[in-house]
Parts: structure tokens; sequence; C-alpha cells
């Protein structure tokens, strides 16, 4: 009895590991669900070395999907053909660029994605059905070498022109142009000696002595102006006084005129007041021509004062 129950717990334990090995063979080689993949073409101008089919194919470092096809293009043998298919959520744009980035040290690539503004419209398929085409652009390799090339190309032309401006006829003029400067650097260090230096220092001296002066007669040329402003200031209240004298004295007469016409004046009322103007005016007169003449003596004894006004007025007894 010991035998049969020894059989049956054998057989139950290899009837579940039985059960559980399909069960887990179910589980792997059950189909999954198939993912929908939109395809896209690109072209590359450039060697597409280390690019392989189900390589993979990233947008902005992400993986969206793969290397399906490539090709030369039948069209363009300048071109490689590179078909891919991306997951149909991946958000292709028209300003999408495709560019070939290397994976380290391997050697393998993968095709980039990048660019694609956040406004621009979705990359679609054409309206004959034919699969849309990713622009490309070219792998930082690419630019260096092309970078490299043009500063190669640059490099030799320089050295060229280096060469060709050191050459033996342009060293020689070199020479000669040394050799002039050299001289008239000579020639003006010995015309700069001691002597010379000693007479332009004199000659700034004499010029800042010049300046001084001109600045003390700028205050002498202020005074002068200031004393005419105020002389031309009482010359003109005389003749304006002297005028006002003079249309009184009219005034009068041509009063003296009507009352005459009218028979109806005394001559010595009549002569009173225009005499007492006349006399008033005369007065105004006399210290006008007083002033005038103690002006003309002055410029007479000293003429200078008009523009340096260098005499000093000579005070009376007791001032």
């Amino acid at each position: 009895m010991n035998n049969r129950v020894n059989y049956t717990l054998v057989g139950s334990v290899v009837l579940l590991l039985s059960a559980m090995l399909i069960l887990f063979l179910y589980w792997m080689l059950k189909p999954t669900q198939k993912e929908v993949m939109t395809p896209y073409y690109i072209y590359f101008t450039e060697s597409v070395s280390g690019l392989n089919i189900n390589s993979a194919v990233k947008f902005r470092g992400i993986s969206v999907g793969k290397v399906k096809q490539m090709r030369i293009n039948p069209r363009n043998s300048e071109e490689i053909e590179i078909l891919i298919q991306l997951r149909e959520d991946t958000p292709i744009k028209v300003d999408t660029v495709a560019t070939l980035m290397s994976q380290g040290i391997t050697g393998l690539s993968y095709i980039d994605l990048s660019k694609g503004g956040k406004n621009s419209p979705l990359l679609r398929p054409t309206r004959d059905g034919k699969i849309a085409v990713i622009k490309s652009d070219k792998s930082l390799f690419r630019r260096l070498e092309n970078s490299v090339d043009a500063i190669g190309t640059r490099l030799s032309k320089t050295l060229y022109q280096t060469e060709k401006l050191l050459g033996d006829k342009n060293q020689k003029e070199l020479s000669e142009i040394l050799t002039r400067t050299s001289s008239v650097l000579a020639q003006v260090q010995r015309a700069l000696d001691d002597r010379s230096v000693d007479n332009v220092q004199q000659i700034l001296q004499n010029s800042a002595n010049i300046t001084r002066r001109i600045d003390g007669m700028m205050s002498s040329v202020d005074a002068l102006i200031d004393k005419g402003a105020q002389l031309e200031a009482s010359i003109g209240t005389s003749i304006a006084s002297v005028a006002e004298s003079f249309q009184d004295i009219a005034a009068s007469i041509e009063s003296f005129r009507r009352k005459n016409e009218a028979g109806e004046y005394s001559v010595k009322d009549a002569m009173q007041k225009p005499m007492q103007q006349f006399d008033i005016a005369m007065v105004e007169m006399e210290r006008l021509m007083i002033k005038l003449g103690v002006l003309i003596e002055k410029i007479q004894r000293s003429p200078s004062d008009l523009l340096f006004l260098q005499e000093e007025t000579q005070k009376g007894p007791g001032e």
C-alpha cells in the first residue's frame, strides 16, 4: 500500500509540473498585439557606414522605431534610401530632421530625429498614398570633416601667401626699408640733442607766459567794457535831458505863437517860462560838454586806456 501512495504522489507532482510548463510555454508563445507602425523615407547623401537593418531610430533620444530597408536610390545614385518604421504616435513634423549618430566607439550608428517646432504641422503621406519623406542633415563627423577641409584649404593659401611674401625680392626690400628707418631715427636723435630740447622747453615756457598775460588782459578788457557802458549810460542820460529841455522850449515857443496870433499875451509873462527852460537846457549842455571834455582829455593823455586801462586816476587832495 505504501508503494501505491508513493506512485500517486509522484504522478501528481509530474502532472503539476507539466501543467506549469504548458502554461509557461503558452504565455511565451502567445501572439502579442501588433503595434501600428508608420513608414517614412530618408535620403542621405553621405556614407551610412555603421547603419544596419533593424538599427534603432530615436526621437530626441527615445527609441521610436527601426530601420526596415536600405538601398541606393534608383533615381539618384548619390543618395542612400532608408526606409524606417516609426510608432504611429511619434510626432513627426514637416520640419523634423534626421541625422546619423554614432553609438560610442562601437562603430555602429543610429538615426536621430530632432527639431520640429511645436506649432509646425505633422508630416503626412501624400494624397496619392506615397510614403512621406523626412529631411536629412549632415552628421557631426561630416560637418567636422567639411570644417577641417575648409581650414586646411585656408591654411594652405595662407602658407602660400606667406612664402610668397617672404621671397628673396621682398626680403631684400624689407631689409632696405629697415635700413632707411634706422637712418631716419638716427637723424631724428641727432636733431633732438640737449640744446634743441632746451629750445623747445623755452618756447613752451614763453607760450605759457604769453597765455598768462592774455588772461590778465582779459580782466582789463572786461573792466573797460564795464566803464564804457557806464559812460555811455551817463552821456545818454545827459543827451536825453538836453533833448527834453529843447522839447519844452519848442512847446513854449509854439504856445507863444498861438497867443501872439490871438492877441492875448504879455511879453514879460510869455517870455518868462521859455527863458527858464532855456537856462535849464544850457546847464545840461554845459554838463555834457564837461564830461566829453574829460573823456577826450583822458584819451589824449593815455590812448592805451582804450584797451589796457594802464593809467591810474590821480586822486585829489584829501581823497
